[in-house]
């Protein structure tokens, strides 16, 4: 069963308040959040059709919007508080965000099956911690024969 917009917020408050968020945060991000969900709506896209693609063009309607309300451009940097706002609505909205990557080649299912079983290792054996975790596994992705933008790219399977 799909959670309505507000159940999400909802849920999305408790979670950051439950995480320590500083009541700031919180509030900046449940902003942001409502916007997106207004964004969704308006176009008749339901929580759990949003790929990375559409976040993406929802943060420069944003940056576009942030302008024309003050009249200037929003630093850098501004984008990653809607972006990680809209990130955890997703991860309460989805199970998980963001998605999992899809299986192109035999290569690709031996690459995640490697990297699924190092990271149950990292969780179960290591005991470590999430941040630590994405760490580790961005590593593993990045040095994995295959992987176009890494140096694992370079590595000769033979």
């Amino acid at each position: 069963m799909l959670k309505s917009e507000y159940e999400l917020l909802t849920e999305l408050k408790a979670a950051l308040t439950n995480r320590q968020y500083s009541p700031v945060a919180i509030r900046n991000y449940c902003a942001y959040a409502q916007e997106f969900l207004d964004y969704l709506v308006h176009r008749g896209i339901p929580v759990a059709d949003v790929t990375e693609d559409l976040v993406e063009r929802y943060l420069q309607h944003a940056t576009a919007l942030f302008r024309k309300r003050r009249g200037r451009r929003p630093s850098k940097r501004w984008h990653e508080v809607p972006q990680s706002g809209i990130h955890a609505l997703l991860r309460l909205g989805q199970g998980q965000w963001p998605p999992a990557p899809k299986v192109a080649c035999a290569a690709d299912a031996l690459r995640f099956t490697i990297c699924n079983e190092y990271e149950t290792w990292l969780r179960e054996e290591r005991g470590l911690a999430q941040a630590r975790i994405d760490a580790f596994l961005w590593e593993a992705r990045y040095f994995l024969p295959g992987n176009s933008t890494g140096a694992g790219s370079r590595v000769s399977t033979e």
